[in-house]
């Protein structure tokens, strides 16, 4: 696993989740927004646990005991924000969720808060960190001439999950009085970030398919190899 994955695109994963479930509690986004992306942040520190239990199992450092500290403090954090932002002014009571209407009343634009601006700035670093993480995850495949070792699993699902969050954003109705361009304004840094990282994992699915057969020929080789070095019963 600490060779097949980039070390530095699960980190800009765990970066741009991060900011990502800042910026959705700050920016005001969508119930389901700000729920999965709690359990985003979760899955990357799994994620990264298990890469740091295997590269130092091989290779013991000083590091690790520091590293774990910070994996449990971003847990912690993960954990302890849903509640606080709970404890906070008791908002005004969300709408259920609407469909596009073809017809609205004088739809305007929606002034940002200042608390909106800070989450709005917090989502377009998440959504930059987000299409960045994929690079190095990209170089490593190309580097390696190989996808063994990588689920693809992983980035089918995601891919699936980008496009269909990118869609429950595009397909809700704005707010009474909020123009279409408003509301897109409000949501950009996640359609970016969702749809965008859906364009690079579409790209590594192309390295799983190219670099099949790599990974089929030198299966190939190695079966005489094993063959001739197992004695007779």
């Amino acid at each position: 696993m600490d060779q097949a994955l980039s070390v530095w695109f699960l980190l800009g994963w765990i970066g741009g989740d991060s900011c990502n479930l800042i910026g959705s509690f700050l920016a005001d986004q969508l119930p389901l927004q700000s729920y999965t992306a709690v359990y985003y942040v979760l899955a990357d520190l799994v994620m990264l646990t298990l890469y740091f239990h295997y590269k130092f199992k091989k290779r013991p450092s000083l590091l690790s005991a520091p590293i774990n500290s910070v994996l449990l403090f971003i847990s912690g954090t993960v954990c302890i924000t849903p509640l606080l932002s709970s404890t906070g002014p008791v908002a005004a009571p969300r709408e259920a969720f609407q469909g596009r209407m073809l017809l609205s009343v004088e739809p305007g634009n929606k002034p940002f808060t200042k608390q909106e601006i800070i989450g709005f700035v917090v989502g377009s670093v998440s959504s930059v960190l987000y299409l960045l993480s994929r690079l190095p995850q990209i170089r490593t495949n190309f580097l390696r001439k190989s996808t063994q070792g990588i689920s693809y699993s992983l980035f089918a699902l995601v891919m699936l999950g980008n496009a269909l969050y990118g869609l429950s954003v595009l397909l809700k109705n704005p707010e009474v009085g909020q123009s279409e361009g408003s509301y897109m304004l409000h949501h950009l840094p996640w359609l970016v970030g969702s749809l965008g990282v859906l364009l690079l994992d579409t790209i590594i699915s192309i390295q799983f398919l190219v670099y099949r057969d790599v990974i089929e020929a030198a299966s190939l080789e190695r079966e005489p190899l094993l063959s001739s070095c197992a004695g007779p019963e």
